[in-house]
């Protein structure tokens, strides 16, 4: 199956075309590693040469979307699943909105194939109350609604303030946080997606 389609296109469209090359080959890779597959194995699955497979996951393929198609075939997962990196390099916070007049429903996230979820509960009672979490494994994410009061919580050096309603992501594979902010106890849910075991 021929790569390199996209790359022709030359000046911006090129730029963009290698940054989601990049992308798809980081995510290809992640994916791969998670079912517990050789490069071999994937590359009998798919129909895609060990020669592209190995350039993809390298960064340095530009994929056609039948390659990517066949991958994500393969792999059993959806086709955008392999050209959206899910991890935020930075806490993405979403405030909450307006009490709506009758009936109203947000989507703050999707969560991809390839991991695990775990659905948590979190209770601070009185201001100054903190829970300090060391880093979890590689690639994991947690997601949070402030049900309740307001919370300090995120990454150790760039934390977000949530209120009441407010939803927030951020990558939990390293030292975190959450903590009271006023007198008022805290009441919160937390989604924690980490990558399957291989």
């Amino acid at each position: 199956m021929a790569d390199g389609v996209a790359g022709r296109v030359r000046g911006r469209g090129m730029e963009r075309a290698e940054g989601v090359g990049v992308t798809v080959g980081a995510q290809v890779r992640r994916l791969r590693e998670f079912r517990g597959l050789s490069v071999a194995e994937l590359s009998r699955l798919s129909g895609v040469s060990r020669a592209t497979l190995s350039m993809l996951e390298s960064g340095r393929g530009n994929p056609t979307i039948e390659t990517v198609s066949a991958i994500a075939v393969a792999l059993r997962l959806p086709l955008g699943d392999l050209l959206v990196d899910p991890t935020p390099p930075e806490p993405v916070l979403r405030p909450g909105t307006p009490r709506p007049q009758t009936s109203r429903q947000d989507l703050l996230d999707r969560i991809g194939a390839g991991g695990h979820s775990e659905i948590w509960r979190l209770r601070l009672c009185g201001a100054g109350r903190r829970v300090d979490s060391p880093p979890h494994t590689r690639g994991t994410l947690e997601r949070v609604v402030a049900l309740r009061g307001r919370l300090r919580l995120g990454p150790v050096d760039r934390p977000v303030v949530l209120a009441t309603g407010d939803f927030v992501v951020f990558p939990a594979d390293e030292p975190h946080f959450y903590e009271a902010v006023d007198d008022e106890d805290v009441d919160a849910v937390i989604v924690m997606t980490y990558p399957a075991a291989s």
